[in-house]
């Protein structure tokens, strides 16, 4: 999977903002320095970022700045996910996971952090029309992820399914890889939804603030 890309320069034309508050919004946290991208030119070395991504927390940083102080929207936009003291007894109130996520609630409260994230990525997939058990699968792989949860950049979970044929048996077997973007998959296999993790996480800790 290639992200469309967008150059330093479109960047600051297009939203109207300076270098200087670029970067000092990548100092402070609040865009992850993995989203700026090195790459050579005819013209030298430029810097470009994934467009969709880029655009889209440049417009978020601009609504919250005059709610909220640089310290408090770093808090909320950082990459890394929140720590896990905190639990959730209704995770469906949070727009990230919706109203279709009641089906695969497994306990009545005290949802982790982490585990709001695996809601919120089958919740998602269930709206993309893939079938409960199989979100579930992807709500049970994402939970129990540590290390890629909390620092987010670049994660994906893709749920994937496989074609099995075998001494007159065909198979098609769902699984779910979680990994940094590109993930290829073979030649047996195909993707049937691909959950940003980043986006998640981010959206999750979002949905907290604004519910508390």
């Amino acid at each position: 999977m290639t992200e469309e890309v967008i150059a330093k320069k479109e960047v600051l034309e297009h939203t109207g903002i300076s270098y200087g508050q670029l970067y000092r919004w990548k100092r402070k946290g609040l865009i992850p320095e993995a989203w700026f991208v090195h790459r050579a030119t005819v013209t030298g070395q430029e810097t470009f970022f994934p467009r969709e991504k880029i655009l889209a927390r440049i417009a978020q940083i601009q609504a919250m700045k005059e709610d909220k102080s640089l310290d408090e929207m770093a808090e909320l936009l950082s990459p890394e996910a929140s720590e896990e003291g905190s639990k959730w007894d209704d995770p469906t109130r949070l727009r990230a996971v919706g109203s279709e996520a009641k089906t695969l609630l497994w306990k009545p409260s005290g949802y982790t952090f982490r585990e709001l994230v695996g809601l919120a990525a089958g919740g998602e997939a269930m709206r993309s029309g893939v079938s409960r058990p199989e979100a579930e699968l992807l709500v049970h792989v994402v939970r129990v992820e540590d290390e890629l949860l909390r620092n987010p950049a670049g994660a994906v979970a893709i749920l994937a399914e496989k074609h099995i044929e075998r001494e007159g048996l065909s198979l098609r077997v769902p699984f779910v890889v979680l990994a940094r973007d590109p993930i290829k998959l073979d030649s047996q296999s195909r993707m049937k939804h691909s959950s940003d993790l980043e986006r998640l996480v981010e959206q999750v800790k979002l949905g907290l603030g604004e519910v508390r």
